[in-house]
């Protein structure tokens, strides 16, 4: 059959001790670390992005699999009736291209450029724009809003916004 990815599951705070385990269990493990902007002494400079949750490639009828369940820190693997639901092909690319990006950025946008949006708060509130950019790593972003028959950028919080349609 061949492996798939599955999320598992782990005990809180747990989840660097489940992947080292997993790991040495020869189990292809991947988690998703936000990088902090600015991280404060004595603390971590990243922190899971799904915290208690790791994604783990495996081959599920196994042995790989019967020792992975039974991992320390791994409470269990999502899924019904006993079997873990494998998740879709380029999930896990996906997720890795997109967290590499906001790492490099600071965070991780809800909208994409390009995206129709309508303005939920402020002197702008009801309008429709164009999200245009990110601004900073607090959330500010950039909209393109029609005024005056031009398209003027107006920056203002990314809550402030929501998708159009």
């Amino acid at each position: 059959m061949g492996t798939c990815w599955y999320v598992a599951r782990t005990k809180p705070r747990k989840e660097q001790q489940a992947a080292a385990a997993l790991a040495q269990r020869e189990v292809e493990v991947y988690l998703p670390l936000l990088h902090k902007q600015k991280p404060r002494a004595g603390r971590r400079d990243a922190e899971p992005l799904f915290p208690c949750y790791l994604f783990a490639n495996l081959e599920v009828p196994s042995d790989q699999w019967l020792a992975a369940r039974c991992a320390p820190d791994v409470a269990y693997f999502l899924g019904e009736r006993g079997e873990p639901t494998p998740l879709p092909e380029d999930f896990v690319a996906a997720l890795r291209a997109r967290l590499a990006l906001a790492n490099r950025h600071g965070r991780i946008s809800s909208f994409q450029p390009g995206d129709r949006v309508v303005i939920t708060s402020g002197p702008f509130q009801y309008l429709e724009g164009v999200f245009n950019r990110s601004l900073s790593p607090n959330g500010r972003s950039q909209v393109l809003v029609q005024l005056l028959r031009r398209l003027i950028p107006v920056e203002l919080p990314e809550e402030h916004l929501k998708k159009a349609g």
